[in-house]
């Protein structure tokens, strides 16, 4: 229904995902998956500000809590985890464009200056100089000099990782570099405090929450959840001075108490993976908007944002 909404002329917005826009220097030590290089990101932004409409996150809240019907050709450009590259890279662009991006901040990574879970596991593998990992329940051998395996065992130990509470991924990721033994570690890839509050003064982002310990909500009890939601929001109070009113669902991953929970959190828009939606509408819940990954190439890119291929986002999905 959504996705037909823009061609019946019923309108809508899409909400736009990125997490690194490094250049190459910086992109050698990022999983791909997380990565739209940095020329492709200019070209991307370049198209949106030509041929779309560009809004902040609380615009389109407005105009979703007045009742409106979002205009056609609507986007939100969104950013998860706090990559350095957001303030070196996308935050020019985006100024030089004039648009306004909204970045969600693990705040523990922003705290410890570490560089995201995946992307030191990412490292470790690519740069392993022990090619044997047992890993699992059982204990399965892999061979890293297999590709097969190498993908096997990256997807279990990935998977593990997300999984994982954030002392048991300490663990988990201390365990993996002991046995892979890797020759180089990736240097630090994350904000600090002080480049969070540059970007924002930039004008180029604002902030919006995205849990303390990057975590799965739904791996852990509803009150958990919610004092990991409301640490996060008060750690950005803090440091830079006021309380981010929109939330990502790490992983995409929510449930109807969670959504339930953050009007009490002073929380207006979240952001959470919804199964076959894409579209946001006047008639959306901004408590549960869905956002799509932006392609890492712009023939993709200009495609799926195309009010006349809507129905190809699910094979253009990376």
């Amino acid at each position: 229904m959504a996705a037909t909404s823009w061609l019946s002329g019923r309108g809508g917005a899409l909400v736009l995902m990125y997490h690194s826009v490094a250049d190459e220097e910086d992109a050698r030590w990022i999983d791909p998956l997380n990565h739209v290089p940095a020329e492709i990101f200019e070209r991307q932004m370049e198209f949106l500000a030509e041929h779309r409409r560009v809004v902040r996150m609380e615009q389109l809240v407005q105009e979703i809590r007045d009742g409106k019907s979002v205009e056609d050709g609507t986007v939100v450009i969104t950013f998860d985890d706090g990559y350095r590259d957001n303030l070196t890279v996308a935050a020019p662009i985006l100024e030089r464009l004039g648009m306004t991006a909204t970045l969600f901040l693990p705040t523990g990574y922003i705290d410890r200056g570490e560089t995201q879970w995946i992307d030191q596991a990412y490292t470790a593998f690519k740069h392993a100089t022990n090619r044997l990992l047992a890993w699992g329940e059982n204990e399965r051998r892999f061979d890293l000099d297999d590709p097969r395996e190498y993908r096997d065992a990256y997807r279990l130990v990935c998977q593990a990782l997300l999984m994982a509470g954030s002392e048991e991924r300490r663990a988990l990721m201390d365990r993996l570099l002991g046995s892979l033994a890797p020759a180089v570690a990736p240097p630090r890839l994350t904000l600090t405090w002080d480049e969070v509050r540059t970007l924002v003064d930039s004008g180029a982002m604002e902030l919006g929450g995205h849990t303390v310990e990057h975590t799965d909500l739904t791996t852990i009890s509803v009150a958990a959840a919610i004092h990991e939601i409301g640490r996060c929001r008060e750690r950005i109070r803090d440091m830079i001075g006021s309380e981010p009113r929109h939330f990502s669902f790490c992983y995409g991953r929510s449930s109807e108490e969670l959504r339930q929970a953050l009007p009490g959190l002073g929380i207006d828009a979240a952001c959470a993976a919804r199964a076959g939606e894409r579209v946001v509408t006047g008639s959306s819940d901004s408590l549960y908007l869905p956002r799509i990954a932006a392609p890492p190439d712009l023939r993709r890119f200009e495609v799926a944002v195309s009010t006349a291929n809507r129905g190809l986002w699910r094979r253009l999905g990376r």
